[in-house]
Formats: C-alpha cells, sequence, structure tokens
C-alpha cells in the first residue's frame, strides 16, 4: 500500500495497483510494475548497454575526481558520476559493436569555467611520475595560489589508476608519485584539472598524453 507524501496533493511512495510511487532528490516519480519481457532486446539496445559497460567500468573507480570534476553539474537531477558518463558518451567510444574501446584522448573527468594549469606537462623518471603546470594567480581570472591541483594516470593494460595521495596546489606547480612495481611497464593515460579551494568552481581536465613506462 503507498504512502501520500505532502497532502493529498503530493506525491506517494509504495505501491499502488499496477504504479509504484518513489522520489530521488526531492523528485517524486511514479512509474508501472515492472513487467517480465520475453521479447529479445534489439540490435540497438545491445549496442547502448555494450556502450554504457564499456564507459561506466572506467569512470566507477574514479569517482571521487568526478564528484570534484563533474560535481556541480545539474545536481538535481544527475548523480557526479552520471553526469560524466553524460559528457563523454557521444566523445568517447570508437570501435564497432560488439567492439567497442575508449578514445581516451576525449575523456574528461571535469568540466567548468575556472582556469586550468596553463602550460602543463608530464614525465617519467626512475620509476616516478612528474606532473608539472604553471604558477601565476590572477585577480582577473580570479585563480589563486591555494587553487587544487587534481592529477590521474590510466594503465589500461592492468585497468588500474594512480593518483598523488592528495591535490597539490596551484602555488607549487609540481607533483611527483612513484609507480608501483607491478605498472612500471607499458604505459600510462594521463590527465590534470583545478579546483578552487572550497571545491565551488572547477576547470576543464586535461588530457596530457600516453606516457610510455619502459
Amino acid at each position: 500500500m503507498g504512502t501520500i507524501i505532502h497532502g493529498a496533493n503530493g506525491g506517494f511512495k509504495g505501491k499502488a495497483g499496477s504504479v509504484i510511487g518513489s522520489s530521488w532528490k526531492s523528485i517524486n516519480y511514479i512509474k508501472g510494475l515492472y513487467k517480465k519481457k520475453s521479447k529479445p532486446a534489439s540490435e540497438a539496445q545491445l549496442m547502448q548497454q555494450e556502450k554504457f559497460k564499456t564507459l561506466m567500468r572506467f569512470l566507477l573507480p574514479i569517482n571521487f575526481f568526478l564528484k570534484i570534476g563533474f560535481g556541480l553539474k545539474n545536481t538535481e537531477k544527475l548523480t557526479p558520476i552520471n553526469a560524466a558518463f553524460q559528457f563523454n558518451g557521444n566523445k568517447a567510444i570508437t570501435g564497432v559493436y560488439p567492439n567497442y574501446a575508449l578514445d581516451y584522448g576525449n575523456i574528461s573527468i571535469a568540466d567548468g569555467g575556472l582556469y586550468g594549469g596553463g602550460t602543463v606537462a608530464v614525465s617519467y623518471d626512475s620509476g616516478e611520475l612528474t606532473y608539472s603546470w604553471s604558477t601565476g594567480g590572477s585577480d582577473v581570472f580570479e585563480t589563486f595560489g591555494d587553487d587544487l591541483v587534481y592529477v590521474l594516470a590510466y594503465h589500461p593494460e592492468k585497468d588500474e589508476f594512480i593518483s598523488s595521495t592528495k591535490p597539490s596546489t596551484r602555488e607549487t606547480g609540481v607533483v611527483s608519485f612513484m609507480v608501483p612495481d607491478h605498472l612500471t611497464t607499458g604505459s600510462v593515460h594521463t590527465w590534470l584539472f583545478l579546483s578552487n579551494r572550497s571545491k565551488t568552481k572547477v576547470s576543464k581536465s586535461v588530457y596530457l598524453g600516453e606516457l610510455q613506462l619502459i
């Protein structure tokens, strides 16, 4: 039996006849009872499902970054990871069904209007990844020395992400961290983005390219 929410004119929660009432992010929904499907999925549906799995497999482990990078996108209706999926879905997947792959150069892990890192670079030496960026703040562009800098690397062969243990700052200009021994062969794809200290502004992420670790 359903429970009425906010009086007779409000939404309801629970089952009422052939419909179910629920709410998410203060939005009330009514949907029909689930009916078991006997009709097999169409090729278009299978293609969409495979695209979803391909991209979400990449996004799920980096939800910490997405909460910052996409946490300001349509927050009333979308979670950050769903906003990231929506933003990347049409540009980050390549290949032909069922052999989809990710175009890492077109993947964004953040999108916003904060001024980015200026001249950015990444290098690898003696088992260590080093990211660098411009340090200058600007009152005109509302950038400051304590803006936070996030770096990320992805090893596709091992399907693992690595990063610094905590964000650096714009005024620091550089951050380095060791690559675990089991990841020191092959290559990594690399990204960088910034937020202000309160995480109420974020920059677009920058793809820094693929870096050989051998």
